[in-house]
């Protein structure tokens, strides 16, 4: 069937990059990199065993080359192509896909301080990629349009961000009276100003400390502002021993529609524990909601920019939040293992989620179910991987509902592999 067709290319393409993954070269200064990322999905995310399982293959194509002058001047470039297999009407039809995934230069000590300056197209990523991420996983990922000042990024490690997120205006190259509409009645910009900051106090602690302000000034039919919203987060990474714990919280405020109040958290703890090749793991993470009779106040915590899939079960039913919790909000409590075998090019990891809503619904529901999650990774060579992953989705009540007439435990697998040059 599809599938089997699906891994049999998979085990195709990755004998091809066998041969040329460790030839990533530097010619002259100008090196060149590159990756290739091919998965095959098979989805049975509906609650229904009366459906057949959907089959899916995407693949992500990127090449960039590198250059640093001087020590001074860093040139990027990073071109990709992304697609799923069969997305062309026809075996003839180009889907013209090519982007530019990132493209910056970056001035690095300008005018002799001590200070980057990266401006152009780019990732953004800090920490642990719960706030801010590049979404690795997705056969696309994440890059933003902006510039992002780096000051002492030695020591001191403070980074200033501007980020571009949607221009809804068209670009004016010739100025004349018909070119500009009245403000109130076109779209506007939405626009991400931010800070971060790390603190490595010692061994034991270290600190992060990230701040954004959102100005989404596009507007509705209506003339109202979509969001005016401030984000203050921290993270603190702690190790004792075989211990480690990593503690996130945040807070969300601001207008939104112009008439709601916004007053959000998020709240996350994970402690492992490490003994020889075995890593255990506990936590809980919790992202407030809005009740379903609140009219005055939007209290469902927004996590738009980060790498969600990390976290909140790998069926990906929790990517879009708020909105895939219908706005109540999240409660994960999860546990995990991690076994990596010394010496061993193998890694086993298996989680188990319970997940709950922040609110109860209008029909006082409160659970959406328990996920397993288990994968097996084998490392080819040094920048190539295979993996498999399985996963199991047992429904609660607000599942239930939202899938609705879905009774029947999901099912997810996949087989991917990600080969870097």
């Amino acid at each position: 069937n599809g599938f089997i067709m699906q891994k049999i290319l998979i085990i195709t393409i990755s004998l091809f990059v066998l041969v040329i993954n460790n030839y990533a070269q530097d010619f002259n200064g100008w090196k060149l990199n590159g990756q290739i990322q091919l998965r095959s999905e098979l989805d049975g995310r509906d609650f229904s065993n009366k459906t057949y399982p959907l089959t899916f293959a995407s693949l992500r194509t990127r090449l960039g080359v590198d250059k640093t002058f001087d020590e001074k001047i860093q040139l990027f470039v990073q071109f990709q192509d992304s697609r799923v297999f069969g997305e062309e009407s026809n075996t003839l039809t180009a889907i013209d896909n090519i982007d530019l995934h990132q493209g910056y230069v970056k001035l690095i000590k300008l005018f002799g301080w001590d200070w980057n300056i990266q401006a152009g197209r780019f990732e953004v990523a800090y920490g642990t990629e719960r706030f801010f991420g590049a979404v690795g996983w997705h056969y696309v990922g994440r890059s933003f349009d902006g510039v992002r000042f780096s000051l002492s990024p030695e020591n001191w490690k403070l980074d200033l961000f501007a980020l571009t997120i949607k221009e809804s205006n068209s670009y004016i190259a010739n100025a004349t009276p018909v070119t500009y509409p009245n403000p109130s009645e076109v779209n506007r910009q939405y626009i991400v100003y931010g800070f971060y900051k790390n603190f490595y106090l010692n061994e034991m602690n270290n600190f992060d400390l990230l701040g954004y302000y959102e100005a989404n000034h596009q507007r509705t039919a209506g003339g109202a502002k979509i969001a005016d919203m401030f984000t203050i987060a921290a993270s603190h990474f702690g190790k004792y021993g075989n211990f480690k714990t990593t503690f996130e919280g945040a807070y969300q405020f601001g207008r939104y529609i112009e008439s709601r109040d916004i007053s959000a958290y998020l709240i996350s703890l994970l402690v492992n524990y490490k003994a020889e090749v075995v890593d255990l793991g506990i936590g809980a993470d919790i992202l407030s909601g809005t009740s379903p009779s609140a009219s005055y106040k939007n209290s469902s915590f927004e996590a738009t920019f980060g790498t969600n899939h990390k976290f909140y079960g790998y069926m990906d039913y929790f990517i879009s939040i708020p909105q895939n919790t219908n706005f109540l909000g999240l409660h994960d409590f999860y546990s995990m293992i991690n076994y990596s075998p010394e010496n061993s090019d193998w890694n086993f990891d298996a989680k188990v989620h319970h997940f709950m809503s922040n609110k109860n619904s209008a029909a006082d529901q409160n659970t959406f179910g328990q996920e397993i999650d288990l994968t097996v990774k084998y490392n080819i060579i040094k920048g190539t991987s295979i993996s498999w992953g399985g996963s199991l989705f047992f429904p609660g009540e607000l599942m239930k509902t939202f899938f609705s007439p879905g009774e029947d435990p999901a099912f997810w697998s996949y087989v991917m592999i990600t080969a870097n040059l």
